[in-house]
């Protein structure tokens, strides 16, 4: 059996083909598409075109496959996101059986090994889902940087601008946070600093905004205890999704695995120390995750089909492959 695997994202789009032996017919990473950037018709022809790329390298047909795990960006988003989608992933790959999730499940599947828990994603924006093992999922947070996602990369960089602005106009005592943040903007005046920032940021772009926590990061790392209260600060937030889940899912008796992923929580100290003593009070088990996203395209599309340790091997062999670009 033939199974494909797809993690898209905003800068990439990666494919595998893995079939229930382990072997990994083909792994593949594209420039990103998203259905929110392109144009209907072109997001469908550069699905068509990529996975023309992917099976003939595997050497396959698309009807040969028995399931395509697609984890896209924007999945459900929109109310005509989903069909967009749909009739993308049917015309790049015809006669093949599919099931279109959002990114944050094969985060939760590679991160999981696609089994029962709760996966926490914070990159430049936050997100969890998780599954209960009776049919019950569920999502919590990622509606958008702009007005939510705290605890992400995103919300971590401007609450170190409120705190420079706040340490700026005397509302809270200066630190060394107040004296770094005005070399990273190269300015003498604070009074000029938005109009930097906004240039730094291409007037806000969400990226390079969000790159400004590793400067919060570092200051952290140093000892400023402002810039540490925004890490247990964000720590908190995360877990509010765990709690939120768990509540809104049927885990029983069962102790709850909680894993992670993201650049934020790449960043470990304080976050993560906070992030792990919040679970543990609350009885979670915090799970390093097992495998990333792509890996867990392919247990999320195979798992009905092969047994436990089928898929593992599988998932491992994704993991370990090397993604062509």
């Amino acid at each position: 059996m033939f199974f494909l695997g797809c993690d898209s994202g905003s800068t990439k789009i990666a494919f595998c083909i893995c079939d229930d032996k382990g072997h990994v017919l083909s792994a593949r990473a594209f420039p990103g598409i998203t259905i929110f950037r392109e144009q209907a018709a072109t997001y469908a022809q550069d699905m068509r075109q990529m996975a023309e790329v992917v099976l003939r390298e595997a050497g396959i047909r698309s009807d040969e496959l028995r399931m395509c795990a697609m984890g896209l960006t924007g999945c459900g988003e929109t109310p005509d996101a989903q069909q967009l989608m749909e009739n993308a992933v049917e015309g790049a790959f015809p006669g093949a059986p599919y099931r279109i999730v959002n990114d944050s499940v094969v985060g939760w599947s590679g991160a999981l090994k696609a089994s029962t828990g709760i996966h926490v994603v914070s990159g430049t924006g936050a997100i969890a889902y998780g599954e209960d093992g009776h049919g019950g999922k569920a999502r919590c947070g990622g509606w958008t940087v702009y007005f939510n996602d705290e605890g992400s990369a995103y919300w971590i960089a401007v609450q170190g601008l409120n705190l420079f602005f706040q340490q700026a106009d005397g509302r809270l005592p200066k630190t060394a946070f107040y004296d770094a943040c005005m070399e990273y903007f190269h300015i003498r005046d604070p009074l000029h600093a938005p109009g930097v920032f906004e240039e730094m940021t291409d007037g806000g772009n969400l990226a390079k905004v969000a790159a400004f926590q590793k400067q919060v990061l570092e200051l952290c790392r140093q000892g400023d205890p402002y810039a540490a209260d925004i890490y247990r600060r964000a720590a908190h937030e995360l877990f509010r999704m765990v709690r939120a889940l768990h509540a809104r899912l049927d885990f029983g008796t069962d102790t709850v695995r909680v894993s992670y992923s993201g650049g934020v929580f790449r960043g470990k100290g304080v976050l993560l120390d906070t992030f792990s003593d919040l679970c543990r009070q609350e009885g979670f088990l915090l799970t390093e995750p097992a495998y990333g996203p792509l890996a867990g395209s392919i247990g999320y599309a195979a798992r009905e089909f092969v047994d436990r340790e089928t898929l593992e091997r599988m998932m491992q062999a994704v993991e370990q492959a090397p993604v062509l670009a």
